[in-house]
């Protein structure tokens, strides 16, 4: 006897309006169970943490992958999420999320953010560059509206992730993607991946001082 929902039946059950009373041990896997009176004060501590700072937040939209909490995050004051993949940013632009920056760098043309059907307006959506034959590969893509081209940022390499080095390279890629006409430069991102697992804040932020002094020694892209 076969027990539990599968993914269709879950669907249809929403649908329906009829999920309350199922479960979560009857859901099948993958799912996304959430205490959303805790999610809520989560996003609310995250709010006014920052606003003291000034620092504004774009969370990585990996953790959850779902379209409806992005939203709710972008209410509580993030100016945008964050996706590691074209696929991941297409079903969140899909369904409504448009303040998108993809954080890995587009290796190949099928990465690339796709635009042979442009939206109405100008959705915010950039991606990385760390190359010059990545950003050239995406110049010559046809568009038909000028404003909706996605803007990208420069990924400026610091630890052992991903990028190009903080020095003259970094300043030439930006010079290449402000000149190209289907692109229009942001500005410049980088991670630190390796820092986020050193233990304790003040060796952590000591670990983030020392990368950080990487990207203050790049050129100004001014």
């Amino acid at each position: 006897m076969r027990c539990g929902y599968t993914a269709g039946e879950m669907r249809a059950k929403a649908a329906a309006d009829s999920l309350i009373g199922v479960s979560k041990w009857e859901l099948d896997t993958p799912a996304l169970c959430v205490d959303l009176d805790k999610m809520d004060q989560n996003l609310a501590t995250m709010r006014t943490k920052l606003a003291a700072s000034g620092v504004a937040s774009r969370p990585h939209a990996k953790t959850h992958k779902c379209p409806a909490i992005a939203k709710l995050q972008l209410a509580a004051g993030s100016i945008g999420v964050c996706t590691a993949k074209v696929s991941e940013a297409e079903a969140l632009y899909a369904n409504g999320v448009e303040k998108i920056l993809m954080t890995t760098s587009n290796v190949t043309r099928e990465q690339d953010p796709p635009r042979d059907e442009d939206p109405q307006g100008e959705p915010d959506r950039s991606s990385r560059r760390s190359t010059t034959r990545g950003t050239r590969r995406i110049c010559p893509m046809p568009r038909r509206k000028p404003a909706s081209s996605p803007t990208s940022s420069i990924d400026v390499a610091v630890g052992t992730r991903s990028g190009v080095p903080a020095d003259e390279r970094a300043l030439a890629l930006a010079q290449l993607v402000d000149k190209l006409p289907n692109l229009k430069l942001r500005g410049m991102i980088s991670y630190d991946g390796g820092a986020q697992h050193i233990k304790g804040f003040r060796k952590r932020l000591r670990g983030h001082a020392r990368s950080g002094s990487s990207r203050r020694s790049a050129p100004s892209m001014r």
